[in-house]
């Protein structure tokens, strides 16, 4: 009968274990130091929303003087980096929710102070809001959101764009959504008129040009 080596197999059992320990030690230190990463990542984009919002403020009392494309350019970097931080963590995360919803009050703000600019300076500026989805027609909306970029880059200094969640609940962003008659998403409200549904690049440019 062939004898059992008792410690050789404790041995192997000591070394997975120690392996397992230092693995668990290893994940925990990196998941702590993500947690630290993500908490700096959301104090930085919430002082940098507080000063696009004293931005807006103190550009509402000089609205002829202000450079909208300027503003909005500012305020599309930020929008850029609450995308990375929802890939990151993913849409339904409690901080990516409370980012967004600070961005949606600070873009609509923002729309009220570049349509004023627009009625009371005699500027030139074609003005989208759109309306996406991240439940339904999630596919058809990242399309618009897509052409919208596109829009975005080819005409710099003639659009700005706000994009809102149509399924965000927000007292504010139901006000717009009501005046405009919004029911479904994707929508793109250009200069005041409602467009339901997918708006194709060539449309859109042709409404421009």
């Amino acid at each position: 009968m062939r004898k059992i080596s008792w410690n050789k197999y404790f041995s192997v059992f000591l070394l997975t274990l120690f392996i397992f320990i230092i693995g668990f030690l290893i994940a925990q230190r990196i998941s702590s130091r993500t947690s630290i990463q993500v908490t700096e990542t959301q104090k930085e984009l919430r002082n940098y929303i507080l000063s696009l919002n004293l931005q807006s403020e103190i550009a509402s009392e000089y609205i002829c003087k202000v450079n909208v494309f300027q503003l909005t350019k500012e305020k599309s970097e930020l929008g850029k980096r609450i995308d990375v931080l929802e890939k990151n963590l993913g849409k339904d995360h409690k901080i990516v929710e409370d980012l967004k919803q600070d961005y949606s009050l600070l873009s609509l703000r923002q729309w009220l102070l570049v349509k004023k600019v627009k009625e009371e300076c005699d500027r030139s500026i074609n003005i989208i809001i759109f309306f996406y989805s991240n439940k339904l027609n999630s596919s058809e909306s990242e399309s618009q959101g897509y052409v919208l970029d596109y829009i975005y880059e080819k005409y710099p200094d003639d659009v700005v764009i706000y994009a809102f969640d149509i399924d965000e609940e927000n007292p504010a962003l139901k006000t717009l959504k009501d005046i405009y008659e919004v029911k479904t998403s994707p929508s793109v409200i250009f200069n005041d008129k409602l467009l339901t549904g997918f708006q194709s690049k060539e449309k859109l440019s042709s409404l421009i040009d």
